[in-house]
């Protein structure tokens, strides 16, 4: 019984360890821990920590991969009672993640542990911040910080000052900062300016690759004829497209796009009325696409050379299909509607041009066609039995970034 009640409470306590966030603490300065009750002041990122705050050690709290309790007050008030057991009184917030990121449903942070005390004296500035820092910042509370202002708008205004040996970024509304001074406006517009300024305008691309059509084929075929649809099912696929650079990281494009086919084989087979045909079959499948593009640069490395986009695609998809049945010959043809989703990687080789792959999937059916034998010329409703045009397309080639 006693090897039972153990082996439930090694159970429960491995539960309970499971549900809670998981914790990663380095100590810089031995404290002795203080109550429960001692209150623990929070300053989130971007919030100025005052000069009478010494950095005794940083704390993450993180998903452990099974953690349920993990919502922000827990979080937070576990952040909170390591600051306490390390002797601390206040919590610097210095990264947030929300759930949804990170590839977790977790509130995780890592933050400074503060020991904030009347009997610290500030630190005086590290020989780089003097060099550096000829600007400075004005608080309500009459806090005059020296500082390096990196960005400054009719709304907010964005520096970097130093606490105690350590350099942060913050960025105060306007109307948080009564005063401020600025030691070379045009040194600081020109990194502004360069900061916004484009990677590129305009991209062309041209590419080739390989395409596959995903509509699913009729249980009525038979197997020979499925078999040769599979095969006129993929093809050569080119493409080439415009990319116009609206903000960095946002672009609108123009594209077009071209897929085709062709098989050929001999068959038999019995109309309704029971009449026999034998003979050639082949078919030539061009499907094209002409439309516009919205994407985003999802990930971009720090030299620029490596580049990850997403886009959404709309516009015209068009169909033709020239056919040969036991010897007539006929084209049908036909548009719609077309949407599509792709995913591209560049590589670059200079600063105006590289090399990549994409990858990307249109969808679209076809309701209406017009079938042309040179004679006899119509148009058919195709019901129920609509053509699926969507295809998955996986091409590469050359970029020009201009």
């Amino acid at each position: 019984m006693k090897n039972k009640n153990l082996y439930i409470l090694v159970i429960l306590a491995v539960w309970l360890c499971s549900c809670s966030p998981k914790v990663h603490k380095h100590i810089i300065k031995e404290r002795h821990p203080v109550g429960n009750d001692t209150e623990v002041t929070v300053y989130n990122i971007g919030e100025v920590v005052p000069e009478n705050a010494e950095v005794i050690g940083n704390v993450s709290v993180l998903d452990g991969g099974f953690t349920t309790r993990c919502d922000w007050e827990t979080v937070l008030e576990t952040a909170k009672q390591e600051v306490r057991a390390a002797g601390g009184n206040g919590i610097e917030i210095v990264q947030h993640s929300f759930p949804g990121q990170n590839g977790s449903y977790c509130h995780q942070i890592t933050a400074y542990m503060l020991n904030i005390s009347d009997d610290i004296e500030p630190v005086a500035l590290s020989e780089t911040a003097k060099e550096n820092f000829h600007d400075y910042v004005v608080l309500k509370d009459g806090d005059t910080i020296p500082c390096l202002v990196t960005d400054k708008t009719d709304k907010y205004i964005a520096f970097l000052y130093e606490r105690n040996g350590i350099r942060r970024l913050t960025r105060l509304l306007l109307t948080d900062v009564p005063h401020y001074y600025i030691n070379d406006p045009v040194e600081l517009a020109r990194r502004k300016a360069e900061s916004e300024k484009k990677e590129y305008h305009v991209q062309i691309a041209l590419n080739v690759g390989y395409a596959f059509r995903t509509a699913k084929f009729s249980n009525n075929l038979s197997g020979d004829y499925k078999d040769y649809l599979k095969k006129l099912s993929r093809g050569p696929d080119y493409g080439a497209s415009i990319r116009f650079n609206i903000t960095n990281g946002v672009t609108f494009g123009l594209h077009y796009d071209q897929f085709s086919s062709s098989n050929a084989g001999y068959f038999y087979t019995y109309d309704d009325e029971g009449n026999y045909y034998e003979g050639p079959v082949s078919n030539i499948h061009t499907i094209t696409f002409i439309g516009m593009s919205f994407g985003a640069l999802t990930a971009s490395s720090r030299n620029g050379k490596h580049m990850l986009n997403l886009e959404a695609l709309a516009g015209y998809l068009g169909y033709k299909d020239s056919a040969e049945e036991f010897g007539y010959k006929y084209t049908l043809k036909g548009h719609t509607f077309g949407l599509g989703l792709g995913f591209g990687y560049d590589y670059r080789l200079t600063q105006h041009i590289a090399i990549g792959a994409e990858a990307s999937y249109y969808i679209g059916a076809l309701s209406n066609a017009t079938y042309d034998d040179g004679t006899h010329k119509e148009d058919i409703d195709m019901g129920n039995t609509k053509e699926g045009l969507q295809r998955f397309n996986l091409k590469a080639g050359i970029r020009f970034y201009l």
